[in-house]
């Protein structure tokens, strides 16, 4: 099977769903800075979607430029991965629109655990396939940062469920920008192949 597809497939729905996260600005009907500042719940709602849709696309990326093959089981753990993605724009709004409410913030976060989780079983699924012993497989091995992303997240999401939405919010935050420090694994591959 041909990757290329499947990342071109993936690359065109995750645009997608930046565009329509973009799409739920509602434009003021005032022209005054005080009617910008109303927003900023929708703006921070935006800014962490777009940070977290891009890493995914940032990781899926890295994880297919490596990939050397894929087959049944990859295009349909990509395609689980997508589905939980396409949730994200929905979230957002709902989570910006009422301020952090404890009940939006409790979606938005299992969300984002949803598709950490279906992002560990893509790289399951592609390890199995090129074989554990595989420079792929030694390249992606040991899942430490998505199982503390994953138990953090959800933990966000209990506490957004006791009533605490905004340090629940804070911890998504927080836990996104640990994904920002690079994978040393595939950044030494990259500098081998140079």
């Amino acid at each position: 099977m041909d990757k290329n597809r499947l990342e071109a497939f993936s690359d065109g729905v995750m645009a997608i769903i930046i565009t329509i996260m973009v799409l739920e600005f509602k434009v003021p009907h005032d022209t005054s800075w005080e009617s910008l500042w109303n927003l900023w719940p929708v703006f921070l709602s935006y800014a962490l979607s777009f940070v977290f849709v891009g890493l995914y696309w940032s990781s899926h990326h890295h994880l297919f430029h490596m990939a050397e093959r894929v087959n049944n089981r990859i295009l349909w753990s990509n395609m689980l991965g997508l589905f939980f993605l396409s949730f994200t724009p929905f979230a957002t709004a709902w989570m910006g629109e009422n301020t952090f409410n404890s009940q939006t913030v409790t979606l938005y976060a299992v969300i984002l655990s949803l598709c950490v989780v279906s992002y560990l079983l893509l790289v399951h699924q592609l390890r199995a396939l090129h074989g554990y012993d595989s420079k792929f497989s030694k390249t992606f091995k040991g899942y430490t940062k998505i199982f503390i992303t994953i138990s953090l997240n959800s933990l966000a999401a209990l506490i957004a469920f006791f009533g605490y939405p905004r340090i629940a919010f804070i911890l998504l935050i927080l836990t996104s920008l640990a994904w920002f420090i690079p994978n040393h694994r595939y950044e030494n591959h990259i500098t081998d192949e140079d």
